[in-house]
């Protein structure tokens, strides 16, 4: 997916959200801002949304001194899933299809962003929305069937706190089949994604293996990643790619993957025939 006119404005909203996360100096704020400004105009359209919001957290974090302004965000978000990991279990132990269940309550758990303006309401809030709504895109029963006959799968995660929903789903793909399970994390801290410091705390190390990607860009860009997951992501027969930033940058890519994720702006939304809001579970059009 390449950049639009209607991402830019959203990269000037999340890099003052990132400076307030970091101080309450308004001149740092404003100086954040306009480092960002200066920039806007020699970003190539062509780049995917994750590369251009890569830079311009940089940018900020450079500017306000910080380079992990939303540490205590992310470790409220871990704490509040690792709460209603019990309940997230018995939801799933006593649905008719536990898979299914589980791959609705990690796709709700991907409302736990705090890159695009998208409120995701507390952890009740979550789970009740995984509970009452349907897919409205809705790949599941392709992605069952390739995971029963899977020998490997890579799972790329997103947020923290998330983590935690990721790694019920985890235990139910590891209920499901015989693949390893490979778990990717951010290299270094980018808004409230999760490095490996989030990815013990929800247990993961548990349930699959985890690897970092290489890079600190909020989704998984290829040309940025090590070899080693490079590796691991071709030899992968199912790849589950989780969160918008990683459906921004993989949509076009011929792999076997599927995307999870709630819809957070009205683009992605449009590009996937849904309404903002809305629970995606989607197979790359190009593995079809």
């Amino acid at each position: 997916m390449r950049t639009h006119l209607d991402c830019l404005p959203c990269l000037l909203n999340q890099a003052l959200k990132a400076a307030r996360a970091a101080t309450a100096d308004e001149e740092l704020h404003r100086h954040a801002l306009n480092a960002v400004a200066a920039i806007i105009p020699e970003l190539p359209m062509d780049m995917k949304p994750p590369e251009i919001a890569q830079q311009c957290y940089r940018l900020v974090y450079e500017v306000i001194g910080d380079n992990d302004p939303f540490r205590g965000a992310k470790d409220a978000a871990n704490r509040a899933a690792l709460g209603v990991y019990p309940k997230l279990k018995q939801i799933v132990a006593g649905s008719e299809d536990p898979l299914l269940t589980a791959c609705k309550l990690a796709i709700a758990g991907n409302s736990i962003d705090l890159g695009p303006g998208f409120d995701y309401g507390s952890m009740d809030d979550i789970v009740g929305t995984a509970v009452r709504s349907p897919l409205a895109v809705d790949r599941y029963a392709q992605f069952a069937a390739d995971v029963k006959t899977a020998r490997g799968i890579l799972y790329l995660g997103d947020n923290a706190g998330e983590t935690v929903f990721d790694r019920v789903l985890i235990e139910e793909l590891r209920r499901a089949g015989d693949a390893a399970i490979m778990f990717v994390v951010r290299d270094r801290p980018v808004i409230n994604d999760a490095t490996l410091d989030d990815a013990l705390v929800a247990g993961i190390d548990d349930v699959a293996e985890v690897v970092s990607s290489g890079s600190d860009a909020p989704a998984t860009i290829l040309s940025q990643c090590s070899t080693a997951l490079l590796e691991l992501y071709h030899a992968a027969d199912v790849i589950v790619s989780k969160g918008q930033g990683n459906y921004e940058s993989l949509s076009e890519e011929p792999e076997n993957i599927y995307f999870f994720l709630r819809a957070k702006c009205e683009l992605v939304a449009e590009l996937l025939g849904v309404a903002v809001g809305d629970a995606v579970l989607e197979r790359g059009r190009a593995a079809d």
